[in-house]
């Protein structure tokens, strides 16, 4: 399932990427990359969701690394090609509500057929939560880079706190 999820958003990428433009989008990129690894990292010991491979070496971190250097960086380019900079604040707010629904439906049957494990108190229906923080935080970071990462300080320390995540 992850990699037909990884050849998918390969394919859309290749049609509907601002290739042309990349360099536009790198350091959001970069910022994406970041955060997941920093994930792995920081909550190594309780993870609140782990890949289960399907096709790869039974190995979170090696499904986690396509994530981390394929689909998210796809999914970023793909989510700022098609922003609606210039639009209202409403279709902002839609764009962003659009994503974080379609992001939350294509994980149902990674969740349901055990692709996904939620674990520690993390729960599937959180992660529409995680998604419209995921996507704001992606669209602020194009725009307003050092406020993200004061923001995604805070987020972090607040899930490392509600989560009772051991820090290394």
């Amino acid at each position: 399932m992850h990699t037909v999820l990884t050849i998918t958003l390969l394919s859309f990428a290749y049609f509907k990427g601002n290739w042309r433009e990349w360099e536009k989008y790198h350091l959001t990129i970069f910022y994406v990359i970041i955060c997941n690894l920093l994930y792995n990292m920081i909550a190594q010991d309780k993870l609140l969701w782990e890949y289960y491979p399907d096709i790869l070496p039974k190995s979170h971190t090696l499904v986690d690394i396509l994530y981390s250097f394929i689909n998210l960086p796809v999914i970023t380019l793909l989510y700022l090609t098609h922003f609606p900079f210039n639009a209202s604040h409403l279709m902002k707010v839609r764009y962003i509500a659009l994503w974080s629904g379609v992001s939350f439906v294509i994980e149902y049957p990674f969740y349901k057929f055990g692709r996904l494990l939620l674990q520690n108190g993390y729960e599937y229906w959180m992660d529409i939560f995680f998604y419209i923080v995921m996507y704001s935080m992606i669209r602020l970071h194009f725009s307003r880079p050092f406020l993200t990462y004061i923001l995604s300080a805070i987020i972090a320390a607040g899930m490392i706190w509600l989560f009772e995540i051991p820090l290394p």
